[in-house]
């Protein structure tokens, strides 16, 4: 459903606003016009980036699902005390994960 894109539609900005949208723009890796249109229909500007950190969080998700499975079939206590090292660490990775998403 790629509709051509024939409207345009003028802006006056101060030259600061200009400044701060260019920014806001590459911070997000989008042309203006994406920008401003992911702002205006959707709220937001969400990138390909954000899609592909959540993609990530799931995996890291299941992982964890696999880890805490195997902890529950093993009762020896070394072997928890190795998984529990490894959940720790996904958990960190999540962690930081959510911290560049904020």
């Amino acid at each position: 459903m790629n509709e051509k894109r024939t409207e345009s539609f003028i802006l006056r900005l101060t030259e600061k606003e200009k400044e701060m949208l260019v920014s806001l723009a590459k911070e997000h890796d989008m042309s203006i016009s994406s920008y401003l249109r992911n702002m205006a229909f959707k709220g937001s500007a969400v990138t390909k980036t954000d899609i592909q950190t959540v993609i990530e969080l799931k995996r890291i998700g299941n992982n964890i699902n696999q880890i805490a499975k195997q902890i529950n079939m093993i009762p020896h206590e070394d072997n928890i005390k190795l998984y529990l090292k490894e959940l720790h660490d996904f958990l960190n990775m999540v962690s930081e994960i959510t911290k560049k998403l904020v």
